[in-house]
């Protein structure tokens, strides 16, 4: 009689001894007890659990990294160094063959291996998820239409469609959508979120997402570029209305749906790094392009990208309603999100795709830069050397939390007159909203890179070429909600206890 299997039996049969060994001997052992051979044992197991490869290593050398973004001072240099780091911890990866910074690359927070803002990276046949982030899809919708409204009517409206901040509608307000109803649910990393996909459609969030209002003024060698580009139809557009547009442009991404898709991707990507590699550090996970994970996962990203594209267009469609007009020309782009070219997946984090589309245009793209700045819109260069993208925006050279640390007192407060006075000093004569209620300075211009020195770097390293600029008129982002009554009250309990004890040393050093 056979003695029962044992581990070695399976690793000399060619099992490696990793995670799926453990469930692999209990089937087999299962197997066993019905009376089969050894032999039809060892054949019914490969076809539940596949023979593996070696354990897959990181890369003693990370793979190239280019760099389309130059330092000019100080704080642009420490902020580059960062960024370099986390991208370069990320090339150890052995699915990574290549990456690039842009010149609005900023660290993104996170741990080892977390791609910076303004980060990409060429993967073979892999998706990895935290190289698309949580805000999957985040991206870019211009709608053009006639330039006959004043600012403030056009933003009073827009006002009332849009919606910020965290959640989504309220129930009884929210919004349809054939997206809604498509046949995807079965999905794996979609089953049970069709109600967040109804919860979140009309929503913007909050950060840095934004409806801008501009206007534009095509030249003729600007006009000249489209149509040579294959852009036919903006091109007549231009042409009819002597080249001046009203311009709403949205900035956003998947909301919740996409926040929750992410999470599922990443938890898969762990436990097939957990169980076929080794020492693969969280941001860096993947799932293979061709196994069943990766295929069902690259089709819910899919998906993800048509709901948050008709979640832009049905912003655009209601303001344009109650204006009694329609877009004469939309566009846009994504700039967190995953390619597919061949076997390889291009991940871009705050990147913008600057290749080619499918009939060979170049593709068109918008890339804003602060809320009083102009929004670019510009034709890919296809530059192979930074994997054909361009920037997304500005980024930032500092936190949030360090960009407004000068501006607070000593118990951590803003003055809100003050908040007014710097606002009106980088954003003069502009229509700014926050749609929850208090600014929020760290969304200021004061908190991004200079937009010349991103404007010129896009040039200087032929990324893409400029074919027309959309000037601000008014922005709403989500700024601040106000303070709960219990969060003030906790800070001022706070602010009493400090003050306290400084007085209970001054009256020990005056002893």
């Amino acid at each position: 009689m056979n003695m029962e299997i044992k581990a070695r039996d399976l690793i000399a049969a060619g099992w490696h001894e990793g995670r799926r060994l453990g469930p692999a001997l209990r089937r087999a052992r299962d197997l066993e007890s019905t009376g089969l051979a050894r032999a039809a044992v060892l054949a019914r197991l490969e076809q539940e659990f596949p023979k593996q490869l070696a354990v897959i290593l990181p890369r003693y050398e990370p793979a190239p990294l280019a760099e389309a973004i130059e330092a000019e001072t100080p704080l642009e240099a420490e902020n580059l160094a960062a960024a370099r780091v986390r991208m370069r911890e990320l090339l150890h990866s052995p699915v990574v063959r290549r990456g690039v910074i842009m010149p609005d690359t900023c660290p993104s927070g996170g741990g080892y291996a977390t791609i910076p803002v303004g980060g990409a990276v060429e993967v073979a046949n892999a998706i990895i998820p935290g190289a698309h982030s949580a805000d999957i899809c985040c991206s870019m919708f211009a709608s053009f239409f006639p330039a006959n409204h004043p600012v403030g009517e056009i933003m009073d409206h827009l006002q009332k469609v849009t919606h910020f901040g965290a959640g989504g509608r309220p129930r009884g307000h929210q919004w349809s959508s054939p997206v809604i109803e498509e046949p995807v649910w079965d999905n794996p990393f979609l089953t049970g979120l069709q109600s967040r996909a109804r919860d979140f459609l009309g929503t913007q969030g909050d950060g840095n997402h934004f409806a801008y209002v501009g206007r534009i003024e095509f030249t003729e060698p600007q006009r000249a570029a489209l149509e040579r580009a294959g852009y036919t139809e903006l091109s007549d557009w231009i042409v009819r209305r002597d080249g001046k547009f009203n311009v709403l442009v949205t900035h956003h991404g998947s909301r919740g749906l996409g926040a929750d898709l992410y999470k599922r991707g990443q938890v898969a990507a762990r436990q097939w790094c957990d169980e076929n590699a080794k020492d693969i550090p969280d941001a860096a996970a993947w799932l293979p392009g061709d196994s069943p994970e990766g295929r069902a996962y690259w089709d819910a990203l899919q998906y993800i990208s048509r709901w948050t594209r008709e979640n832009h267009a049905l912003l655009h469609e209601a303001l344009l309603r109650r204006l009694g007009q329609r877009a004469l020309v939309q566009i846009g782009n994504e700039h967190n999100f995953v390619w597919k070219q061949g076997d390889v997946f291009l991940h871009g984090k705050g990147a913008t795709p600057a290749w080619r589309d499918r009939d060979g245009r170049p593709l068109l793209g918008l890339i804003p830069l602060n809320m009083a700045r102009e929004v670019l819109l510009v034709l890919g260069a296809d530059n192979r050397d930074y994997l054909s993208f361009c920037p997304h925006g500005a980024g930032r050279n500092q936190s949030r939390s360090a960009m407004l640390r000068p501006f607070r007192d000593a118990e951590g407060r803003i003055d809100p007159s003050r908040i007014q006075q710097v606002l009106g000093e980088v954003a003069p004569g502009l229509d700014i909203r926050w749609f929850c209620g208090a600014p929020d300075l760290s969304e200021s211009p004061l908190a991004y890179k200079d937009a010349a020195k991103v404007k010129a770097q896009i040039v200087r390293y032929g990324l893409a070429e400029l074919v027309g600029e959309v000037r601000p008129l008014g922005c709403i982002m989500a700024g601040e909600a106000p303070e709960p009554p219990w969060v003030k009250a906790r800070r001022e309990k706070q602010a009493r206890h400090r003050a306290e004890r400084r007085d209970g040393r001054d009256e020990i050093a005056g002893a």
